[in-house]
């Protein structure tokens, strides 16, 4: 029986099992059908009858003195005008009918000895309500709370005593040269003191627009006098509903519940029916068992993820809720749904291989849900601060874990236009830490200790005086250590970045490549240490064949031929991107200004030794053996270009890993690939910032990009053939190219 076909039969039996168990089904079906239109009916409904609930209420308005003193009075005053707008508003006449006259404003002397004596009567005259829609003034109960001081005021609020305060600056006047100064206090963290305070400053409003419509009247002039503008507004922001918001966060998070019941039960599950153990010494490889389990595992997640967007498209379709997705009225862009779904595959296999080593370490189904709980709550940090309204696709947050995944779901679901280069970000990051817990899941799973020791076995993990020393480290140990320090780079460089001061750049510079070696080697080497693994081995520090001490020479003095030609045929192919430029440009001006001993230093000798001795030292190595020579030298060229972030470089760093691999693989040492780094960079970086270091060239050195002349490609080509000759030659002597170290 062939590897595909013992697969193929346990997936189809665990996956059999699992969809037979109504747990499963309730999980998946059940919950996301049913989720979403509870969540939107009930959250409306909520919304709206508390909406109505508050604007019933009587608003407890404190002030200075009591209910016969002239700030209760001013503000009775102001009511009361609030009140016969509404009355004149209730009114069933026609327009036409020509209004009865009305009393003015009171003056600034009346309103000050007696203002509710100013005005006493009258209807609205033309123009009064013209201005306000039927239906926009809603009954106003208010209740006077007497304060002896402004800070008793403060105090109420802030005790929830009272709603809203206030303080007239004197007497309410009519002269427009003298607009009466109000102050209202109130808590925007309390919803029912916020909703004072807006249906107060709507009474104010609307008690202003009367009053001014009096005045136009009393000067002669039209309604529109004043208004030498009619500007329209039309709101293009992104969606501010709460809905909007959230849902993202729990499709996520659903995605994320889809995965946990089936890894509870293929793990802690099986050990609990006791048939783990049977299963395990069956004539059936480990690796087979584990393939199988996973597939199921992760083919469940997505389906629950297809279940849940499904639901809230459906939802969305046909209850309505256009508006409360996207504020141009859209609704969900249907279009790109398959899109949304290709993004959340890689989330679903990196949640999947977490729950699924986690619960490795459980004995009952019990003690997995406990050792669950932990990583929701873990999840719920990124993904909360992904859901908040201002947090952006940008930065940091392209590589956050989980995050990441939440606005990129958001902005697809809201029809936002997101960036090529910000959506392969996520993807890469997203798959390159769903590797690493795959590979740790693997060995989680597949060690006697986890599958037949006691409770403690997850301790014993750790133990380091269990753990023997080996010669290489596992493909799972440097998985997990890479994807760890990628957005531990990320980071790094985003924060120094965005705190510099202005014309920093090499300030920052100088930052970046001082903290390279003790992220790339150091921590590397820490990590190493503790897992009693042999360090020189590990980096491929052993001396090279003089064969290829020389092959790297000649390859590293010519490679960069190559990688000037490739980026010209992919600027004339595709174009620069304004980011590519705008990254180039601010190199070179923070290294024109360097000497060129500290020029190589930074360019060239920090990157040839940090960046070799991550991967094509620990990862390359840790890849031996597990991968051939082809998978292990194009999956490190992968992780070295994705670790430059910018997607314009993505081919040229690509090609340069694969060579730098190869050359690394063929020598069995990490000298010649730090030979052929330092060339690389140290001989682009001079040509460009000190041409006259290669103006004995035959070329056109005018600082425009031009295609080398054939003098310079054809020896540079045979010199390059040649070298590549000698580091093929030294991989003939001593042991196999691909040969890794016991133990």
């Amino acid at each position: 029986m062939s590897f595909r076909h013992r697969v193929r039969t346990i997936y189809g039996k665990e996956l059999i099992d699992l969809l037979r168990d109504r747990r499963t089904l309730i999980a998946m079906l059940i919950v996301p059908i049913g989720l979403y239109p509870l969540l939107m009916l009930g959250s409306l409904q909520a919304i709206s009858v508390q909406t109505q609930t508050l604007g019933r209420r009587a608003i407890v308005v404190g002030g200075i003195g009591g209910p016969d003193g002239a700030q209760a009075q001013m503000l009775t005053f102001i009511r009361d005008e609030y009140e016969r707008l509404r009355a004149a508003q209730d009114q069933t006449k026609p327009a036409t009918q020509p209004a009865e006259p009305q009393q003015d404003p009171p003056s600034r002397g009346d309103a000050a000895r007696d203002p509710a004596r100013s005005g006493e009567a009258g209807q609205p005259v033309d123009g009064d309500t013209s201005k306000i829609d039927e239906g926009a003034l809603p009954p106003l109960d208010l209740t006077w709370m007497p304060c002896e001081d402004r800070d008793r005021i403060e105090a109420l609020i802030r005790e929830r005593g009272i709603h809203v305060g206030i303080l007239f600056e004197g007497p309410i006047s009519a002269d427009p040269a003298l607009p009466t100064r109000v102050q209202l206090w109130y808590d925007q963290e309390e919803a029912r003191s916020a909703t004072g305070y807006a249906r107060l400053t709507d009474m104010f409003a609307a008690v202003e627009e009367r009053w001014n419509a009096q005045r136009r009247r009393q000067l002669g002039v039209p309604d529109t006098f004043f208004q030498p503008f009619a500007i329209a507004g039309k709101n293009l922001a992104s969606p501010s509903s709460v809905l909007g918001q959230i849902l993202p966060l729990i499709l996520v998070l659903m995605t994320i519940t889809g995965a946990i019941y089936p890894a509870i039960d293929i793990t802690a599950g099986e050990r609990e029916r006791g048939t783990l153990e049977t299963l395990l010494v069956c004539p059936v490889p480990v690796l087979d068992l584990i393939v199988g389990k996973f597939l199921v595992v992760t083919t469940i997640a997505i389906l629950g993820a297809t279940l849940n967007l499904a639901s809230v498209c459906a939802t969305v379709y046909f209850g309505g809720f256009n508006e409360l997705i996207t504020t141009t009225g859209t609704g969900v862009p249907y279009g790109q749904l398959a899109l949304i779904l290709l993004c959340l595959v890689p989330f679903a296999v990196l949640m999947s291989a977490i729950m699924m080593a986690v619960c490795s370490y459980a004995r009952t189904f019990k003690e997995a849900q406990n050792y669950v709980t932990p990583i929701i709550l873990a999840v719920l940090i990124p993904g909360g601060v992904a859901a908040l309204p201002a947090t952006e696709l940008t930065g940091v947050m392209l590589v956050m874990p989980v995050g990441n995944m939440v606005l990129l779901t958001r902005e697809l679901l809201v029809g936002a236009m997101v960036r090529t280069g910000d959506l392969v970000t996520v993807l890469l990051s997203t798959t390159l830490y769903a590797t690493a817990a795959v590979a740790a899941a693997a060995k989680v799973f597949g060690k006697e200790s986890v599958v037949f020791a006691d409770v403690q076995s997850l301790r014993g993990t750790f133990d380091r005086r269990l753990i023997r020393p080996s010669g290489k480290p596992s493909l799972t140990m440097a998985l997990v250590v890479t994807a760890l320090l990628f957005p531990g780079w990320f980071f790094l460089q985003s924060y120094l970045q965005t705190s510099r001061p202005d014309g920093a750049d090499l300030m920052v510079l100088r930052k970046t490549f001082a903290f390279m070696p003790v992220l790339f080697v150091v921590l590397p080497a820490l990590v190493l240490t503790y897992w009693k693994v042999d360090v020189r081995r590990t980096f491929s520090l052993s001396p090279p064949a003089m064969s290829g001490v020389l092959g790297a020479v000649l390859i590293g003095a010519t490679s960069w031929i190559f990688a000037v030609e490739i980026g010209m045929l992919q600027d004339a192919v595709f174009g620069m991107s304004d980011i590519a430029k705008d990254s180039a440009e601010a190199l070179e001006k923070a290294l024109v200004s360097l000497s060129e001993p500290e020029m190589l230093l930074l360019m060239a000798v920090i990157p040839a030794l940090s960046e070799e001795l991550l991967f094509r030292g620990f990862l390359l190595t840790a890849l031996r053996g597990p991968a051939g020579r082809t998978v292990s030298i194009l999956t490190s060229a992968v992780v070295f270009a994705v670790f430059h972030f910018i997607l314009a470089k993505l081919p040229v760093t690509f090609l340069l890993g694969a060579l730098l691999a190869w050359v690394c693989w063929q020598t069995r040492s990490i000298w010649p690939g730090i030979i052929v780094h330092f060339l690389h960079n140290g001989i682009i970086t001079m040509s460009t910032l000190r041409p006259s270091w290669v103006a004995w060239l035959p070329m056109e050195m005018d600082g425009q990009p031009r295609h080398l002349p054939w003098s310079v490609l054809l020896p540079g080509a045979a010199v390059f053939v040649a070298g590549c000759l000698l580091v093929q030659r030294a991989a003939r002597r001593g042991e196999p190219p691909g040969a890794s170290a016991p133990g």
